[in-house]
């Protein structure tokens, strides 16, 4: 029988990883960040609801990350690249149906990464995870209202970019 956390870790990780992804844009430091949040878990766990644990799981990846970008005194930010989108691209498609959509995830992450950080990270918890905008609010540490403008801002920006030259990314 599986122990709470190989279920936590089963349940999460995956979500953590790409939420890790979509900060880092590098693949070893987005494994790096999640193997430590789920690391920073076996001490928290016994005092951490149940409910509450892939919020808190998240928050320390993006604290974590923070700290990271903080010590190198700049963004360090890798462009995404075709097996990147390749690993996060379904599998439940015919060949040219995966490279067509392939092709539109890789402009779109492109178009995204144009975006300025705090930009990106509430599309990808919007869109991409599925997060209410009530959590998202939480792990920000800003109001309903502030996430809902950003997120309109943010969605007509990249609107307007993807329609002005779509080959451009």
């Amino acid at each position: 029988m599986k122990s709470e956390l190989a279920i936590l870790y089963e349940r999460y990780a995956k979500e953590c990883w790409l939420y890790s992804l979509s900060l880092t844009k590098d693949v070893t430091l987005a494994e790096d960040l999640v193997s430590d949040a789920f690391f920073k878990l076996l001490d928290a766990f016994a005092t951490l609801p149940e409910e509450r644990v892939k919020f808190w799981l998240l928050r320390v990846i993006k604290n974590h990350y923070i700290d990271i970008t903080r010590k190198k005194k700049r963004w360090h930010i890798i462009p995404l690249t075709k097996t990147t989108a390749q690993t996060i691209s379904d599998s439940d498609f015919s060949p040219l149906e995966q490279l067509l959509q392939t092709e539109e995830k890789i402009q779109l992450y492109h178009a995204l990464d144009t975006l300025p950080q705090d930009q990106q990270e509430l599309l990808y918890l919007f869109y991409f995870l599925d997060w209410p905008i009530k959590e998202i609010a939480a792990l920000t540490n800003l109001s309903l209202g502030q996430v809902k403008t950003r997120l309109y801002r943010s969605r007509k920006q990249l609107k307007e970019m993807l329609q002005d030259d779509p080959t451009k990314f």
